[in-house]
């Protein structure tokens, strides 16, 4: 047996992952009573909950799997647009991914996964304010909407059936002119025709700030936090053998919320991998002396979200299918700076290279949430896609709810990790 190896009692439960839908676990079920002990090789927030857009929004409904992208399919098949990549020496392990995918660009199926994505996302930015509070992270938020922008009349047409999903999910959102957008952002370049804004969207000036003051709050909840690595999981007799980096523990619960490194484990255990990864990267710009952006913007034709941040202007690229590990391929965050430059008057480049980050997404964009298919007293949290930062309050109660097999307050079928495991 091995030197460190423990047993822990039955109250007690532990997590995997640290990022904002391992903390958010981690904070639900030691409020509800457990022990919880959350595991992560980094500090909390320190890796893929770090470096996204900041935005607990609303309005982030639509489905990957799109119908207009069956229009695009040879634009998208060259690599010529920058929202959306693929890495063509991965492209056979992806294969069955992508098949899955393009069965589900259709409106009908848009339509009905967008509305499981809003089922989730209501009541996830609800607790978020919560928590915020009691985590006193107020100092963090910004309450004063989002922009999507247009500068070509043709793409805010094709976007009508995401407005059109706006609608059946009750967004709030208004659309605004030239003319009306100029009036909220003076300092955008006026190259601008139209724009919808997200009245309600919620946006934070610190996303691994935020992820710290959460687990802060958790340890003051009494909960442990450990820094370490997990390399191996088994299961022997009624419990969960976990190897990391400080020894071998034997706990009788676990919830693997690992994000993009969560296949690689549950591998062990006879899962396979359901998930295609998006890699995404972000750099940082100040803006020049006098002029100011207050609000998040994504501007659609240049495949960018730029958002105000305590560190500066951050800009998030689109999305690239790729392996987890394959070497860095920031050209796409580099194409897009000059558009950035067109939009508004930024100044220095604050980052000596791009953050880049992973994102585990599934064909129909909805996270896996729930029980093991085939173990007992394990719960698998990933998959969120870009969401992970957004839906993590409700994951932690669907999660909470499973391990004390008590009533879920929405339908969680639809993100059963059976669906793909």
């Amino acid at each position: 047996m091995h030197a460190n190896f423990k047993v822990l009692s039955n109250n007690k439960i532990t997590i995997l992952g640290a990022g904002m839908v391992g903390i958010c676990c981690a904070i639900e079920l030691q409020q509800r009573g457990f022990q919880v002990r959350l595991i992560d090789r980094r500090g909390p927030g320190e890796e893929t909950s770090s470096g996204n857009a900041g935005i607990l929004s609303l309005s982030s409904v639509a489905p990957l799997a799109s119908p207009e992208l069956i229009t695009r399919l040879p634009r998208l098949a060259a690599n010529l647009d920058a929202d959306f990549k693929i890495h063509y020496p991965h492209l056979p392990m992806l294969l069955p991914w992508i098949v899955r995918f393009l069965a589900r660009c259709n409106r009908r199926q848009y339509m009905q996964d967008g509305l499981l994505i809003n089922a989730l996302t209501v009541p996830s930015v609800a607790v978020h304010l919560n928590l915020i509070r009691e985590s006193k992270a107020g100092h963090l938020v910004k309450q004063n909407g989002g922009l999507k922008l247009y500068r070509n009349p043709q793409t805010y047409f094709r976007d009508e059936l995401e407005r059109d999903l706006f609608k059946q999910c009750r967004i709030n959102f208004s659309i605004l002119d030239k003319h009306e957008i100029h009036d909220l952002e003076p300092d955008l370049s006026e190259i601008f025709v139209k724009a919808v804004l997200i009245n309600d969207s919620i946006s934070i000036t610190n996303p691994e700030s935020l992820c710290k003051c959460y687990a802060k709050y958790f340890r003051a909840l009494g909960g442990d936090l450990e820094q370490a690595e997990v390399t191996e999981l088994s299961q022997e007799s009624n419990h969960w053998r976990v190897v990391t980096s400080d020894g071998t523990e034997c706990v009788e619960r676990l919830i693997i919320a690992l994000g993009a490194w969560t296949p690689e484990l549950i591998k062990q255990i006879g899962y396979r991998n359901p998930i295609a990864i998006e890699r995404g990267y972000h750099t940082v710009f100040s803006a020049q002396p006098g002029k100011t952006l207050s609000r998040p913007i994504f501007d659609v034709d240049s495949s960018y979200v730029m958002i105000p941040m305590d560190m500066g202007l951050r800009v998030t690229s689109g999305s690239n299918l790729i392996h987890r590990e394959t070497h860095e391929t920031p050209q796409q965050i580099e194409k897009i700076i000059p558009r950035v430059r067109e939009a508004f008057p930024v100044d220095e480049l604050l980052l000596d290279k791009p953050w880049m980050g992973r994102r585990p997404s599934t064909p129909d964009s909805l996270p896996i949430i729930g029980p093991a298919p085939r173990h007992r007293n394990l719960w698998l949290a990933f998959a969120h896609g870009h969401m992970g930062f957004t839906m993590g309050p409700i994951t932690a109660k669907i999660i909470a709810n499973y391990v004390e097999q008590t009533p879920q307050l929405i339908p969680v079928d639809a993100y059963l990790p059976n669906r793909y495991i």
